[in-house]
């Protein structure tokens, strides 16, 4: 079992050297990246393709857009409790927010449709 294991922890490095630098340093690198370059080739395939760096980056974004949307949301309730009609609202997201017209109506309007 413990050759296993330390098989395992070579393969294991030998990928994440591959990912982080594209070098290829062993057969499991190598059958790697003519997989890689497979997808990357055949055009179907390729635009669902993305690099390690492209999918952290479109996590990231994505959790930003939804602390974005929550702080809205939160927002909106608060303002309700105050007795702030929808224009006036809306014209708050607007100005506090970045918003326009449409995007402020839009936040408005689903949070509304959930409260």
């Amino acid at each position: 079992m413990k050759g296993d294991a330390s098989k395992q922890a070579a393969l294991n490095q030998e990928m994440l050297t591959y990912f982080n630098d594209g070098t290829v340093t062993g057969k499991f690198s190598a059958a790697l990246d003519r997989a890689v370059r497979e997808v990357k080739n055949d055009v179907k395939k390729g635009e669902n393709y993305m690099t390690i760096e492209e999918y952290a980056a479109r996590q990231s974004a994505y959790a930003r857009e939804e602390e974005r949307a929550e702080k809205e949301a939160q927002t909106i309730k608060g303002l309700v409790t105050l007795n702030l009609d929808k224009d006036q609202i809306i014209k708050f997201l607007i100005d506090n927010f970045n918003l326009n017209k449409q995007e402020a109506l839009a936040a408005y309007e689903r949070v509304m449709a959930t409260a």
